[in-house]
């Protein structure tokens, strides 16, 4: 009886670190309420040079940014002149696909 107690502790005990050693690793997105994943889509936060504003919406790198609005779609850059007040505007409506009706 205590040796098949013992297999089978064992057993899980291999079990549960072969699940641990094995599965992938944990991904910080989405970001944001909107839960949106921008340009590191599928990407744990190590794999993206990009990071995230708190609200999700914009992605820097190097001084630039990908912006997105709330249903996820690409807006634009922030080296475009015209993106600041379009990026006020996703910020101030409910999730609208301004992305898309820009960029179709």
């Amino acid at each position: 009886m205590k040796r098949s107690a013992f297999a089978a502790a064992a057993f899980g005990a291999v079990a549960v670190a072969a699940s641990v050693a094995l599965a992938p690793a944990a991904s910080a997105y989405p970001v944001g309420p909107w839960g949106l994943e921008g340009p590191c889509a599928g990407k744990a936060p190590q794999e993206c040079a990009m990071s995230p504003s708190p609200d999700g919406l914009t992605w820097s790198w190097h001084g630039d940014a990908w912006n997105y609005d709330k249903t996820g779609a690409f807006v634009c850059m922030s080296s475009t002149f015209w993106c600041a007040p379009v990026m006020v505007a996703v910020r101030a409506l409910p999730p609208t696909p301004i992305g898309s009706w820009i960029h179709p």
